[in-house]
C-alpha cells in the first residue's frame, strides 16, 4: 500500500492524519453553521440525541469491523511464520536421514535458505523484501536440484517421499507468506469509513456544535484508532511487526 523509506512514510502519515483532522473539524463547523442558520431563520428544532447516538454506534461498529480485518491478517502472518519455521525444521531433520555426501551438499543450502527467510521477514522496505524473496527462490531451485540428485538412488522408498513432501511444504509456505504480506485492507473499505466519519463529524456539529473541545477529542481518538489499524496492516513499515523468533530458533537448532 505504501512504498518508500520509513522516514518518508512517517512524514506522509502525519500529514495525512493532520489533513483528515482538519477535514473533520471543517465538517463539524459546517454542521454547526447549518444549525445556526436554521435557528436564525426562525425554525425551531430540538436536539435529536437518538440519531447522533445511533450514528456514533454504527461508526464504532465500522471501526471495529475494520480493526478485525487488520488483526486477522496480522494473525495470519504470525501463524505462517511459525508454520514455515516448523516446515524448515522438519526438512532439516529429514535431510539428516540421507547419506553423508548428500547431507554435506544440502545442509549449507538449507542454512543459507533459513537465513534468507529471516532477512525477508525483517526487510525494512518492499524493495528489500522483493530482493530477498528473489534470492530465496534461487536457493529453493538449488536445494531442489541437489535434493533430486541425492535421492535418485532411493526415489522409490518412503524416505524419499518424506524428504520431498517436507521440501514442498517449506516452499509452499514461503509463497503463502508472500501472499499474506501483500494482502491489505481493501481501499474501498477505508474510503467508505472515511466518508462515513466525515458525515458523523457533520452531524456532531449539527447536534452538538457548541461542544468543540469534546468533539475534537473524539476526532483525535478516531484518528488514533485508524492509525493503529493501518499500522497493523503494514507488515513492512508498521511499528507492530510479526516476530521472527520462530525462524531464529529454527536457525539456532540447525547449528552453525
Amino acid at each position: 500500500m505504501f512504498s518508500g523509506s520509513t522516514n518518508d512514510i512517517d512524514g506522509i502519515a502525519w500529514l495525512l492524519a493532520l489533513g483528515i483532522l482538519l477535514c473533520l473539524v471543517a465538517a463539524r463547523e459546517f454542521g454547526y453553521w447549518m444549525r445556526r442558520r436554521k435557528s436564525c431563520s426562525g425554525a425551531r428544532e430540538v436536539e435529536d440525541g437518538f440519531t447522533l447516538t445511533s450514528v456514533l454506534g454504527l461508526l464504532a461498529l465500522l471501526v471495529g469491523f475494520t480493526f478485525s480485518i487488520s488483526l486477522s491478517r496480522y494473525d495470519t502472518r504470525r501463524e505462517l511464520v511459525v508454520a514455515e519455521a516448523n516446515a524448515i525444521g522438519t526438512t532439516a531433520l529429514r535431510v539428516q536421514l540421507l547419506d553423508a555426501n548428500v547431507r554435506s551438499e544440502l545442509d549449507p543450502l538449507l542454512r543459507a535458505y533459513v537465513a534468507e527467510r529471516i532477512v525477508y521477514g525483517s526487510a525494512p522496505t518492499e524493495q528489500g523484501e522483493d530482493a530477498s524473496y528473489a534470492r530465496a527462490s534461487i536457493l529453493q531451485s538449488r536445494f531442489w536440484q541437489a535434493m533430486s540428485r541425492g535421492i535418485e538412488p532411493i526415489r522409490t522408498t518412503p524416505l524419499a517421499a518424506l524428504v520431498v513432501s517436507a521440501t514442498n511444504d517449506m516452499f509452499d509456505l514461503a509463497a503463502s507468506r508472500k501472499a499474506a504480506r501483500a494482502a491489505h485492507i481493501p481501499t474501498r473499505v477505508l474510503v467508505v469509513l472515511l466518508t462515513y466519519t466525515l458525515f458523523v463529524a457533520f452531524l456532531v456539529g449539527y447536534e452538538k456544535g457548541h461542544a468543540r473541545w469534546a468533539s475534537t477529542m473524539l476526532f483525535v481518538l478516531l484518528l488514533i484508532a485508524a492509525g493503529l489499524i493501518l499500522d497493523i496492516d503494514q507488515p513492512v513499515h508498521g511499528a507492530v511487526q510479526v516476530s521472527q523468533q520462530p525462524m531464529l530458533d529454527t536457525q539456532a537448532a540447525m547449528g552453525p
